[in-house]
């Protein structure tokens, strides 16, 4: 009888554990993010809505980064060695997407060190878009080391004449187009 006892003792006190440790609740909101190649995820990472009315844009970011309050051009968020940005322009009139982007890349050449064009291209997914593609040094805020950074910039031209610029940047080796591709897709206008 007592082995018996012992038994469904040791089986509820398991039990009440585990069930414990189910049922509660952590002590803080933040999100941990999973350990990879992405630092703080990349932009594999799920995607969280940005809204920003007086601007009236929303757009997805990696639901791991953080918002740089600093940048006061647009909005940008950081995730470890990836950062992305949306920006916007108003170019000089009669001037589309790519010849915009075309004269960007002198800009560009000053802004990023060792920036070196990739491609320049017309999307085939995000409408009316221009893409560029370039790679420039980088420096991992988290290693200190240098590292080869993989870059797109899409231009997405606006009905109002602006053009929406949103820049993503990160560590070559973990370079996830459709990733980019998906952050882009999710920009929308909301006024």
């Amino acid at each position: 009888m007592f082995n018996r006892l012992s038994r469904f003792i040791v089986v509820v006190f398991l039990v009440s554990v585990v069930l414990t440790a189910c049922a509660s609740t952590p002590k803080t909101n933040s999100t941990i993010a999973p350990v990879n190649e992405g630092g703080e995820g990349g932009v594999e990472a799920a995607l969280v809505t940005f809204s920003d009315a007086a601007q009236g844009f929303a757009i997805g970011h990696p639901g791991t980064w953080s918002q740089d309050t600093a940048f006061t051009s647009g909005v940008k968020f950081v995730g470890g060695d990836d950062w992305m940005t949306l920006e916007f322009v108003t170019p000089a009139a009669g001037t589309d997407a790519m010849t915009y982007a075309q004269n960007d890349i002198t800009t560009l050449t000053a802004s990023f060190p060792g920036f070196k064009k990739i491609d320049l291209k017309a999307s085939t997914e995000v409408k009316d878009a221009i893409i560029l593609g370039f790679t420039a040094d980088g420096t991992s805020v988290v290693t200190g080391k240098t590292f080869t950074a993989h870059n797109e910039r899409y231009y997405m031209p606006l009905a109002d004449g602006r053009i929406a610029i949103l820049t993503v940047v990160g560590p070559d080796n973990h370079y996830d187009r459709e990733g980019v591709r998906d952050i882009a897709l999710t920009f929308k206008l909301t006024k």
